[in-house]
Order: C-alpha cells, then structure tokens, then sequence
C-alpha cells in the first residue's frame, strides 16, 4: 500500500491534468497524445508514462495513445480511412 500510496503522490504532483481526467466521472478512458512523454527527454519521461499508465488503471479507467498527424510512407495520413478508436463512440 505504501508503493501504491507514493506513486498517486508522484502523478497527482507531476501530473495535475492527467489526474483530473481520471477523476471525471464522465468516461472510462483517458486519452493522452503520443508527444506528452517525450523520450528524449530522458528515461524519467518513460517512467512517468509508465506509472501515469497505473495510475489511470487504480482511478478505474483505460488508456489511450493519439499518435502524431504524420504520414504513412506512402505519402497518405495515418488515420484516413478509419477511425484511430475503432468501437469508440
């Protein structure tokens, strides 16, 4: 309990939006885009997703990744053709 005590700490300190997204009663999933944790910014940044992970997990709710607006290597956007959340609506 003590671990799980310290890494509810840690995010509602590093992550104060992340938190209230999880507290809203108004969904079961989080979404977060992929360039919030950057890892070139260090191993900390992996770490903290990590445990922002858990700790979406512990409030109840899942965790989804909205990648960049980049291009396939053919030249055409990622998410044309379908939604990037199949069976969410």
């Amino acid at each position: 309990m003590e671990r799980e005590r310290k890494l509810i700490e840690e995010i509602q300190s590093a992550l104060p939006e992340f938190v209230q997204a999880c507290k809203a009663k108004d969904g079961d999933f989080v979404l977060m885009h992929q360039d919030v944790f950057a890892p070139k910014l260090g191993d900390y940044e992996l770490l903290l997703l990590g445990k922002a992970i858990k700790y979406a997990g512990l409030m109840g709710k899942e965790v989804g990744i909205i990648p960049s607006p980049r291009l396939l290597p053919e030249g055409r956007p990622l998410f044309r053709d379908r939604d990037p959340l199949p069976g969410r609506n």
